[in-house]
């Protein structure tokens, strides 16, 4: 008996609706009239004993021809599938969209530990403005929340941020000693 080639194996997957991720499956037909570019192989895959031909359809051209996967080509087919493709990891910013939390991006991604602007003093124009802006994070929830992070006090949200991020520089650089400390 000859050996099915890759691509006579792939067509009766198509036949069957078979693919890695989809082992079961859901239909048996091809259809291929006169001329098709895969009758020769469909004619070598009956020759096999692993299609075979069936009635035509009234609703399809009288001269096509439908062919069917056999128990022989089913049980082939199953075995020649390659293993079903492992999921993607999915991002964070895709897990947030498929979470439809209301959130931000940033509170879900970061909880109640989201960086948050604080201010102090009056806008105004000229040297009369004393608005100052603080950037920190907080842990814990409700009562027992406290501040871990916190920048310094500066004149644009600009400044504070870059305060900000050397302050949790420091804090990440403290707490990567202590844990290295307790080692």
């Amino acid at each position: 008996m000859a050996q099915a080639t890759a691509q006579q194996v792939a067509l009766l997957h198509h036949t069957l609706g078979m693919r890695p991720e989809q082992r079961e499956g859901h239909r048996n037909h091809f259809v291929a009239g006169p001329g098709h570019f895969d009758m020769p192989d469909l004619e070598a895959l009956e020759s096999m004993g692993l299609m075979i031909r069936t009635r035509t359809p009234a609703f399809c051209d009288p001269e096509d021809i439908v062919f069917r996967a056999s128990e022989a080509g089913r049980a082939l087919a199953i075995e020649q599938l390659p293993a079903p493709v492992p999921p993607k990891i999915q991002s964070q910013h895709h897990q947030w969209l498929d979470a439809d939390s209301g959130f931000s991006f940033g509170e879900w991604l970061c909880g109640g530990r989201l960086p948050r602007f604080e201010t102090r003093g009056y806008r105004d124009y000229g040297p009369r403005n004393t608005l100052e802006y603080r950037m920190y994070r907080m842990s814990g929830y409700g009562y027992n929340a406290w501040r871990d992070v916190e920048g310094q006090w500066a004149s644009t949200k600009k400044e504070a941020k870059a305060s900000y991020k050397q302050a949790l520089k420091a804090y990440r650089a403290a707490q990567r000693a202590h844990q290295r400390a307790g080692q």
